[in-house]
């Protein structure tokens, strides 16, 4: 573990001691301090506050440190934003009337690592170094991507590796040898081109934000040049569905071998992926083969995700939400389901002007409801429609109307208790009844002891008895659906 110092004297050095992570200054506000390590810092407010000429004369500083020394960059130079290479300072400034003041934030590695400093399982350690050419190092900002990065550069280096850096601005630690290019003096196109003539063995990409990124990512991994990409991400599985949309979903495991997710400055999570054709899980039908990508937790050994085309969809399916769904059996059904009724939903009520509703029946069954007269729409000839239906989306598929349903709800509580309300109207007791929604006007006979009563229930699915002498029977008996 080597302790980051400036090569020359800055005018950022008296902001900073060993464990200073970043510094934020503003006009007229106190000097704001953020101390620790990735994943590990607290704040600190300190009692002195800054004016518009103390900053003024901190930038003219900067701007003298650029003329004088070759480490000191201007990155970006816009009218009311200014980003800053200093050594080992990234100096992001603000000026006014983009901002309300002038603003200054200083970020600042506290410490560099070696990769023999993040104590990695020695099957990842040999994939890093010999398996390995589609890196990508995710996680939320601050939590030691970019430190990371720097510690495989210098394991590259060590192996006499090639190795040449991307960044916006240039603030990686890199030794000597590595080459470093910046967004900010030429465009995408151009340095895909330098670094297609020139063939480095590894490329840091740092860090991937948008679709000209992703595309440059894509292009240069598929030409054989090993990447390390950086990237912004929740999770270790969200850094690859970022992917998704911005290359193709078929490619992605000849661009990404490898995810890395870091939290609190140490690897988390790491994940491979692998590309096959086979039946998703959670799908029956051999028919329903298709390419598959397959994420696993490189530790354990264990499949974690699935991703494939699903209509127009892709998804990205957790395993353990399909086999939790298996072994519960209960009302919410697994993931393919709930992708399912999603995707018949849309695809139904783009092509129909009808009222449809769709509900999970079980594992593999989707049943769709409509009214009487629609049923044959839905199904098509000798069933084609369904039949197509259940193809494209692997699940079985049953077409009812409202009426069976309603029917059938009634079938499954017949003969037993119903549960109602005595309700005081006009000073007299009526008997209230609350039925599904689904049964809403429909035709209903009960009985209460050894008498019947016929009700119609109301657009509410409710009904009311206001027969005194039945009130005072069902009472005293109860009531049942018959």
């Amino acid at each position: 573990m080597e302790i980051i110092k400036s090569k020359h004297k800055s005018v950022m050095d008296e902001f900073f001691d060993t464990d200073t992570m970043s510094v934020h200054l503003k006009e007229g506000m106190n000097i704001f301090k953020k101390r620790g390590l990735p994943g590990g810092w607290e704040s600190e407010k300190l009692e002195k506050k800054v004016s518009r000429n103390y900053l003024n004369n901190i930038i003219d500083e900067l701007y003298k440190e650029i003329d004088q020394y070759d480490d000191c960059f201007l990155e970006i130079d816009k009218n009311m934003s200014k980003v800053i290479q200093a050594g080992p300072y990234r100096i992001v400034i603000v000026l006014p009337p983009l901002s309300d003041g002038i603003e200054i934030t200083v970020v600042k590695p506290t410490k560099k690592l070696s990769i023999e400093d993040y104590e990695l399982n020695n099957n990842l350690l040999e994939r890093l170094k010999n398996n390995s050419q589609g890196i990508l190092l995710s996680g939320s900002p601050g939590q030691g991507k970019t430190t990371f990065a720097q510690a495989l550069v210098e394991m590259y280096t060590k192996n006499d590796n090639i190795i040449k850096t991307i960044e916006s601005p240039r603030d990686l630690l890199v030794p000597d040898e590595v080459t470093q290019y910046s967004f900010s003096y030429a465009p995408h196109s151009e340095i895909r081109d330098i670094l297609l003539l020139s063939r480095p063995d590894y490329t840091v990409y740092d860090e991937i934000r948008n679709a000209d990124d992703f595309q440059l990512f894509k292009d240069l991994r598929l030409t054989g040049i090993g990447l390390i990409g950086v990237i912004h991400a929740m999770n270790a599985v969200d850094s690859i569905q970022r992917f998704l949309g911005n290359i193709e979903m078929g490619i992605i495991p000849q661009v990404i071998d490898t995810v890395i997710f870091i939290k609190g400055g140490k690897p988390e999570k790491i994940l491979t992926l692998q590309h096959t054709v086979k039946t998703p899980e959670g799908m029956e039908s051999a028919d329903l083969t298709r390419p598959v990508i397959q994420i696993y937790n490189f530790i354990t050994g264990n499949l974690e995700y699935e991703m494939y085309s699903y209509g127009e969809e892709v998804v990205v399916m957790p395993i353990d939400e399909i086999n939790n769904s298996k072994e519960k059996k209960d009302k919410s059904f697994g993931g393919l389901i709930k992708y399912g009724i999603r995707y018949l939903q849309n695809l139904l009520e783009k092509q129909y002007n009808f009222p449809i509703k769709i509900e999970a029946e079980g594992q593999n069954n989707i049943k769709i409801i409509v009214d009487e007269k629609n049923k044959g729409s839905i199904i098509g000839k000798q069933g084609a429609k369904i039949n197509e239906l259940e193809k494209m989306i692997g699940l079985s598929i049953s077409v009812r109307t409202s009426k069976e349903i309603n029917n059938e709800n009634i079938s499954s509580i017949g003969n037993k208790e119903i549960d109602f309300e005595i309700i005081k109207k006009s000073k007299k007791e009526i008997i209230m009844i609350n039925f599904d929604i689904s049964m809403k006007n429909t035709d209903i006979t009960l009985k209460s002891g050894d008498e019947t009563v016929n009700i119609t229930t109301n657009k509410n699915a409710q009904a009311q008895i206001k027969n005194e002498e039945m009130v005072n029977k069902i009472k005293k008996e109860g009531l049942k659906l018959i």
